[in-house]
């Protein structure tokens, strides 16, 4: 007689596992799947589809943005060299101006306005009208200067512009010394508030930087104002160069990515008003970090977190932190970012992809990190996280992954060409999609996701939508050969059971392998629910089961040590596996074959 069966179950779907060979999975990782989603409550879930905004403008999609400007919320793209507005209401693109067609394109907001950076420009958008070149902020530069020159720093010279202003206090005497020699123009002068006039009322010695006044001012305190210009030729560009912003921090905005100073982080300056200026970049206030290239910065708590590409063997990262500089001869307080090494192993090769979640940095480093804070002040952990898709990710060129932290629903995505992994972080599952399209940028818009293709297409992924952009979706789960414990005995295994989540329309198809067979029949779990939507009638009642399906299949695997169950749907509807169920009888001991 056989001896009873044993019921063998999964209920939670753990996603893929590829790190380990296929017999050492556990009941409900997959050792290969695509397009199968996880949910929340674990469950194997077909995922949905995307649909396209509008129509290939023809040219790859640099960069997105949505946000909220002033109260109104809008949803730029850069491609082909221009920027667009996309109303998500009407389908309409509205062209906003030209720029580089260079990807990436990158958009950061402050202040209610977009700034723009194509590694060439950096331009501003306030939310009406089209893009404009930053002119940049003018900075006062001394203050309560003597005639001969001299005074009290103020503001430092701004990189964006060769224009400062320099006040004097006059003493009576007609000459007053610039701090700059060589200038290009002198482009204002005011006494007591009113301006004066060129020739008449002053001579400008461009060479010497000296104003002559042919009436010489009324003695005053900072009551003579010179404004002029000299513009070097390589300063503007240390800042349009950049191609990458690394957030606000301490009132100030930094960008990095210029490829002439790979390892400099540029900080923007706070004006003399007190204001959080992101079209002045001060001179001197930018610093180089170890000796590899910045390819992200990131807020954690009150630190500022840098990481570097590295080379083959190391990369590094490195903390910042404000503190202040009191010179207690001239009472001048100078606030400064030092930095400080974190670790010399681990860094970021993808750059400005890193995603913080749940106050963690993901960052991509021949594999995905987490950087976690420790018990010691300033120390922290990089936790490998990427141990169940790592087989996936040596084959491709990390460097040129995107990512996304889609928070609404919990789940990080790392695309590289056409595949998408995604890890589901509410429990701790991986899985993975492959699409027919190459995504370049993804950004979160109105709680969805939305993602610009290499073919200038926006694409938008949407519940309701069973394809990928008219695409049939198929997806494959394939579950480890499992020994149920018992490699030692044969099993026996007569019936399988699945349970489906009824919708309209669903299906999944069971195939399954063994040790003796590499393959089976196909064995299809459908269900429909009755649509009445375009029928017309009365006194008709009916009741409809909406609750889960099971099916029942008689198979024939006989003496077998290793089983494989495969799942798969291609059609344009959705599916839901809710659970697995093999009822397995042991028998004999194996025999060599």
């Amino acid at each position: 007689m056989m001896p009873e069966a044993q019921t063998f179950t999964i209920e939670k779907f753990l996603g893929i596992n590829k790190s380990a060979t296929e017999t050492l999975l556990e009941p409900g990782e997959a050792s290969d799947m695509t397009n199968w989603i996880i949910t929340d409550d674990m469950k194997l879930q077909k995922t949905s589809g995307y649909e396209r905004l509008f129509e290939s403008l023809g040219k790859r999609i640099n960069g997105l943005w949505y946000g909220s400007l002033s109260g109104t919320a809008h949803f730029l793209f850069a491609a082909g060299g221009h920027v667009y507005e996309h109303n998500l209401k009407t389908g309409a693109n509205t062209d906003l101006g030209t720029l580089q067609d260079v990807y990436p394109t990158t958009f950061w907001v402050t202040n209610n306005t977009v700034y723009i950076m194509d590694g060439d420009e950096l331009y501003f958008w306030p939310g009406t009208g089209n893009i404009e070149a930053v002119l940049g902020y003018v900075p006062t530069v001394l203050t309560a200067s003597p005639p001969t020159g001299g005074g009290t720093l103020l503001e430092g010279i701004n990189y964006l512009s060769g224009t400062k202003i320099q006040r004097f206090s006059a003493d009576g005497t007609s000459v007053y010394q610039l701090a700059e020699l060589n200038v290009d123009s002198v482009d204002r002068v005011t006494v007591f508030g009113v301006e004066k006039t060129p020739g008449s009322d002053y001579t400008a010695d461009l060479v010497t930087g000296t104003i002559s006044f042919t009436t010489p001012p009324g003695a005053g305190v900072n009551n003579v104002i010179i404004t002029w210009t000299k513009v070097l030729a390589e300063d503007r560009k240390k800042i349009t160069k950049n191609r990458y912003f690394g957030g606000v921090y301490y009132a100030r905005m930094w960008l990095y990515g210029n490829p002439d100073h790979k390892n400099t982080r540029y900080a923007s300056g706070v004006t003399m008003a007190g204001v959080s200026d992101p079209s002045y970049w001060p001179k001197f206030t930018d610093s180089d970090v170890g000796e590899y290239e910045i390819s992200d910065i990131v807020i954690q708590y009150n630190k500022q977190l840098i990481f570097t590409t590295g080379n083959d063997s190391e990369a590094s990262a490195w903390y910042s932190e404000q503190e202040t500089f009191t010179d207690y001869a001239t009472g001048l307080v100078t606030t400064l970012f030092p930095v400080y090494p974190m670790n010399t192993k681990i860094g970021n090769l993808a750059k400005g992809q890193t995603q913080v979640i749940y106050n963690n940095p993901f960052t991509v480093w021949k594999g995905i990190y987490e950087w976690v804070s420790t018990n010691v002040l300033n120390e922290k952990n990089a936790q490998w996280i990427s141990r169940k898709i790592q087989n996936d990710l040596d084959k491709v060129d990390l460097t040129t992954a995107i990512t996304a932290d889609w928070s609404d629903r919990g789940l990080y995505l790392i695309c590289v060409g056409k595949r998408i992994w995604v890890l589901n972080y509410r429990v701790d599952a991986w899985y993975v999609l492959d699409l027919p399209h190459t995504p370049t940028c993804f950004v979160l818009a109105e709680a969805g996701l939305y993602f610009g293709t290499e073919e200038g297409l926006i694409m938008r992924f949407d519940d309701n939508i069973k394809t990928f952009d008219g695409e049939l979706i198929n997806a494959v789960w394939k579950m480890g050969y499992y020994n149920f414990g018992i490699d030692w005995l044969q099993k026996f295994i007569q019936r399988i059971f699945i349970s489906i989540l009824p919708r309209i329309k669903t299906h999944v198809d069971i195939s399954y392998q063994t040790d003796r067979d590499g393959s089976s029949d196909t064995l299809t779990a459908a269900y429909g629910l009755t649509n009445f939507d375009h029928v017309n009638f009365n006194n008709f009642s009916f009741k409809t089961n909406y609750g889960p399906q099971p099916f029942k299949f008689k198979i024939r695997a006989k003496k077998i040590d290793y089983f494989k169950i495969i799942l798969t749907n291609d059609g344009d509807d959705a599916a839901t596996v809710l659970s697995i169920t093999l009822p397995v009888r042991a028998g004999a001991e194996v025999k060599r074959r």
